[in-house]
């Protein structure tokens, strides 16, 4: 699989960068003013994010059919990989996984397999709140799409929402063949997507802080 990332350089010149599979991207120069350009190795499982890369890439593209059908599979990959992630450092308080473990994991999620649930499940792990709480709770992190549709700007975002306006579509075009999908619903599919992707990414943010403010406290008592 190919995956696109689009750079910016000081000088304000933007690039495009490819890799290919598990490959990452690669040390460059700017081919506007010579700057390097150096790039560290992500951390963990980022297949969400380079297929919401892709999904980028097909947008400037203007495939806008592959464009929901690939922002929206970004998103499942991302939850996936949050809930993996999540379970493996819950039990490392305890010993550390093993391929069982995992495995185990993995049969749970399939059983998940609608989309709303596992936006729930992965929430409540992470924060301990449903998805539309959480949501209800941090309403800045809707802004992005408040300032490209000001006219859903009194809308009120559920999961519902989401799963009507981005997975419904992508399910359109995978089950009933409508491939012929338009600019505005290829971008509303892609500011969807990357909303999620920041709710996703503060409910990580938020179980680190919780996480962080736990082992201080073990380490205040033993002190």
């Amino acid at each position: 699989m190919k995956s696109s990332v689009t750079v910016t350089c000081p000088c304000g010149h933007q690039m495009t960068l490819e890799a290919s599979g598990t490959q990452d991207i690669k040390d460059t120069q700017c081919t506007e003013c010579g700057t390097a350009l150096w790039f560290v190795k992500p951390l963990g499982n980022f297949v969400g994010m380079r297929i919401f890369n892709r999904a980028w890439a097909e947008l400037t593209n203007e495939d806008f059919t592959l464009v929901i059908v690939v922002s929206a599979k970004a998103v499942e990959c991302e939850l996936a990989r949050l809930f993996m992630k999540q379970n493996e450092v819950d039990l490392m308080d305890i010993r550390m996984p093993t391929p069982a473990d995992k495995d185990e994991w993995a049969e749970q999620w399939r059983k998940w397999n609608a989309i709303g649930v596992r936006l729930d499940k992965v929430s409540t792990l992470l924060t301990g709140e449903d998805f539309d709480s959480f949501l209800s709770c941090n309403p800045r992190l809707l802004k992005p799409i408040h300032a490209k549709y000001p006219t859903l700007t009194g809308v009120h975002f559920t999961k519902d929402f989401f799963i009507k306006e981005l997975f419904h579509k992508r399910n359109r075009i995978v089950h009933l063949g409508e491939i012929d999908c338009k600019q505005p619903d290829g971008e509303m599919c892609f500011t969807l997507a990357a909303t999620l992707f920041q709710v996703m990414k503060e409910m990580d943010d938020q179980r680190i802080k919780a996480m962080d403010a736990k082992h201080a406290a073990q380490k205040d008592r033993h002190k």
